[in-house]
């Protein structure tokens, strides 16, 4: 992570708890919302509600420090991975 990537996060204000919660899972490898949600109910404690998750998850892919994974089937799911992985 570059200082710029330092600097994105932090500009999330409150909301950089969550986005830190996201960017943690992800750093163990792709995942869609669900998944992120029950890993960080596993490791943190924590529970994102819907409307935190999915904020968090755009605003950090607005920021560039996520995208969101190619798939090439129907499935409704949408893996994200950090940015470079």
């Amino acid at each position: 992570m570059s200082p710029a990537d330092g600097y994105a996060l932090s500009s999330l204000g409150r909301s950089a708890g969550p986005a830190a919660l996201i960017l943690s899972s992800l750093a163990g490898g792709a995942k869609h919302g669900y998944a992120l949600t029950k890993d960080i109910e596993q490791f943190a404690g924590v529970s994102l509600g819907p409307g935190t998750l999915y904020g968090a998850i755009a605003r950090l892919e607005e920021r560039g420090l996520i995208v969101p994974e190619r798939v090439g089937t129907d499935d409704r799911r949408r893996p994200y991975r950090i940015r470079g992985t």
